[in-house]
């Protein structure tokens, strides 16, 4: 029974040194890796420590990381995001100035 149990506890920490030998492969081969930030998980560019994303679950910031390794591999970025994400800052942008310009109009025809 005991020498069953150092048996299976060897093969443990055996397959402990494989899974730290394996992370630190994957790592150094991979460009992006995913961390704990706050409340959610955080792409980081393994080069610089850049931070590309941010997911609240920590499957969607794998997949990101994913879609970012493919996209540098097919030599091409994931634009279509990108230009999503500016032009709904552009257009909130917009109507928050066109909303503070009523504002003040509404503001300025009031006190006079």
């Amino acid at each position: 029974m005991q020498a069953a149990i150092q048996q299976s506890q060897d093969k443990l920490e055996t397959l402990r040194q494989e899974v730290i030998t394996a992370t630190e492969a994957f790592r150094a081969k991979s460009r992006f890796f995913v961390t704990q930030s706050g409340n959610g998980w955080a792409v980081v560019s393994a080069s610089n420590n850049r931070v590309y994303g941010r997911n609240t679950s920590y499957s969607q910031a794998v997949r990101y990381a994913q879609s970012l390794e493919r996209a540098i591999d097919a030599k091409t970025f994931p634009v279509v995001a990108v230009v999503k994400v500016r032009q709904i800052g552009e257009s909130a942008t917009r109507w928050m100035t066109l909303f503070a310009l009523t504002l003040i109009l509404l503001a300025g025809a009031a006190s006079s």
